[in-house]
């Protein structure tokens, strides 16, 4: 049974229904392609003096295109996943739609679950070595 979350876009509650394994995976290339830009500069950026001002300038540059249009970029990925949304998210805030976005993450990349998972073995192994 596929799992859903609740979104709100427009101040209305929306459903997303998870996607099927190779939708999912479709739909995760796409978002690749607009934050590779982004990921690729911020990797730089560990080594790189930010006291120095065209240091930080070279960065805005670097990253500023998609930082500029992320809104748009998160908007159009959202309406990939769930085109549903159409109606409602031209007039959502701008907060929703990155909630919603989180939402849908959640959903294409479900390991969140296996995350607590672990974190519970984790932490029921340590009690049992402490006893």
């Amino acid at each position: 049974m596929p799992k859903t979350v609740e979104i709100t876009l427009n101040e209305a509650t929306h459903t997303i229904r998870e996607l099927r394994s190779r939708e999912n995976a479709a739909w995760r290339r796409r978002l690749e392609e607009p934050f590779k830009e982004l990921a690729g500069a911020l990797e730089g950026a560990p080594g790189m003096d930010l006291t120095d001002l065209q240091s930080i300038a070279q960065l805005v540059r670097a990253v500023g295109g998609t930082l500029l249009q992320s809104i748009d970029i998160v908007k159009e990925l959202l309406l990939a996943y769930a085109p549903g949304l159409q109606a409602d998210i031209e007039a959502a805030y701008d907060s929703e739609i990155l909630d919603a976005f989180t939402e849908v993450l959640g959903l294409a990349y479900p390991f969140g679950g296996l995350i607590r998972k672990l974190r519970d073995l984790g932490s029921e192994s340590s009690r049992t070595t402490r006893s």
